[in-house]
């Protein structure tokens, strides 16, 4: 038998996290809510910015050390990271509870087998999640961060005109569908303020146009940043694009 079988298994934690359980009545989901707080919260009064961040399941755990990093560099403030998440990577066609695909999708599509849930999901974030978050840590309510890969890009530019302003900084890496485009233009006839800076980054999804026609569009109080990722693939953009993105809608 080898030392590594016998070796007593210990989890890894990540640190400064907590976990907590959440049940959204809107959603009729129980949600795991995955929370990582500054190394020295316990030490301060301080409030502080907060990234929510989609995809937990998969990306919380990659976030933390990117910000760790970040922080130690002096690229973004220390801050608090919110990530839902269904404890389970997998969706239920692959034997897991992961509901990514319904709630971060807006749109009606064709690969999708039941409705979208997008419309509720962005609900259960502006009137359970944070009203949690807020009541439990101290946060900056006037500095929010929404940060989103592949489909979770497609919900951070829905979330974008659904519900301007509700975060002031917005983070889209690889993901876009033509259906924010007719969102957008349906949204510019009605108005010409949109608070928040936006940065989109491509990979797989070409999302250059879309961010060269929200700079010409001159919307007040909007700025937006493009970067174009590695050329490995679709899923070795994420951590690459949560960096820069991260360093962009701070800096």
């Amino acid at each position: 038998m080898s030392n590594h079988s016998q070796a007593q298994k210990i989890p890894v934690p990540i640190a400064n996290s907590e976990l907590h359980e959440l049940n959204s009545s809107l959603v009729g989901q129980k949600y795991s809510i995955k929370v990582r707080l500054p190394e020295k919260y316990d030490e301060t009064t301080e409030t502080y910015p907060v990234v929510y961040l989609l995809d937990g399941d998969h990306a919380f755990a990659m976030a933390t050390d990117i910000v760790q990093y970040l922080i130690y560099g002096g690229h973004i403030p220390d801050l608090i990271i919110v990530s839902p998440a269904y404890g389970s990577k997998n969706t239920p066609e692959f034997g897991g509870t992961n509901m990514r695909n319904r709630d971060l999708t807006p749109f009606p599509a064709e690969w999708l087998k039941i409705p979208p849930g997008g419309a509720i999901y962005l609900q259960f974030l502006e009137r359970e999640l944070m009203p949690f978050v807020t009541s439990n840590y101290r946060v900056d309510v006037s500095d929010r961060t929404l940060a989103g890969y592949s489909l979770g890009s497609l919900f951070v530019l829905y979330a974008l005109f659904q519900k301007p302003g509700l975060f002031n900084r917005l983070i889209a890496i690889d993901g876009i569908d033509d259906s924010i485009l007719v969102m957008e233009a349906a949204f510019r006839a009605a108005h010409s303020t949109l608070p928040g800076r936006l940065f989109v980054s491509s990979g797989e999804d070409d999302m250059s146009g879309f961010a060269d026609k929200m700079a010409q569009q001159g919307y007040a109080g909007f700025t937006v940043e493009h970067a174009k990722l590695n050329s490995i693939g679709h899923f070795a953009v994420g951590a690459e694009g949560l960096t820069k993105g991260l360093v962009s809608v701070f800096r």
